[in-house]
């Protein structure tokens, strides 16, 4: 379905990407149920140093300065995310294109306090890399806060073969404008998703599962009641040892 060497949505977000970033934070999903549960759940960031891992258009990476961190680090695998998040954080954050299913060999050991990573890790197969980087760029004791989709909401909407193990999926986006995009992405079971946190040398310290905020009860009842009802996302909060 794809060639395993090639990141499976760097062409669909290649194209996504202005787009993307000029309407993801009016989006139900995206403006008001996963960005303020992931905010919610980082907490204070006020002089700490802060990964965003797979930053997107910067809409993290803006947020964690604004609020305070003294140094944010962010990549993405698209070079046109890149792109709009030096136009929204300028040269506040350190802006790298990488590859999070590969070593982040660019980064220095034990130096962060957090890793933050915004829907970016459902789309790596395998996650033994992304979270033993996560886990070496950690200082002890650091935390890593991951949003991820939830995998009742996802199996309702890719339809994979079956609800156990890890599926390469395809969705096709119509909501950002203009031409619709095929996105690929990796339906994940429950069990495929605390394994290899576990295996990683990770703590479980909270999972949240999203909700939409109360505002957006007015601006779109369908939505804000579908996502009241039926989960789309989780936040996993992670301890490093």
């Amino acid at each position: 379905m794809s060639d395993p060497d090639v990141p499976v949505a760097l062409e669909a977000y290649e194209a996504l990407a202005r787009r993307y970033s000029e309407i993801a934070e009016t989006k139900a999903e995206n403006g008001y149920n996963e960005h303020p549960a992931m905010r919610a759940q980082i907490g204070p960031v006020e002089g700490l140093r802060v990964l965003d891992a797979g930053c997107g258009p910067g809409f993290l990476t803006r947020y964690l300065l604004d609020q305070g961190a003294a140094e944010v680090a962010a990549f993405d695998i698209s070079p046109a995310m890149i792109e709009m998040a030096r136009e929204r954080v300028g040269e506040r954050a350190s802006l790298v294109v990488a590859d999070m299913a590969r070593p982040l060999e660019f980064l220095p050991s034990a130096h962060f306090d957090l890793v933050a990573s915004s829907l970016a890790i459902d789309y790596v197969r395998d996650w033994s890399v992304p979270l033993a980087e996560f886990r070496r760029v950690l200082k002890p004791g650091g935390r890593v806060v991951m949003s991820v989709q939830h995998p009742m909401g996802a199996y309702k909407w890719y339809s994979p073969p079956s609800a156990f193990g890890v599926h390469l999926c395809e969705a096709t986006w119509k909501g950002f404008g203009g031409k619709p995009v095929v996105v690929p992405d990796y339906y994940r079971s429950f069990g495929e998703i605390v394994r290899p946190i576990l295996a990683a040398g990770f703590s479980l310290r909270d999972l949240t599962e999203t909700q939409p905020v109360a505002e957006l009860e007015a601006i779109n009842p369908r939505k804000y009641h579908d996502g009241m009802v039926s989960p789309t996302f989780m936040i996993l909060d992670l301890a490093a040892g």
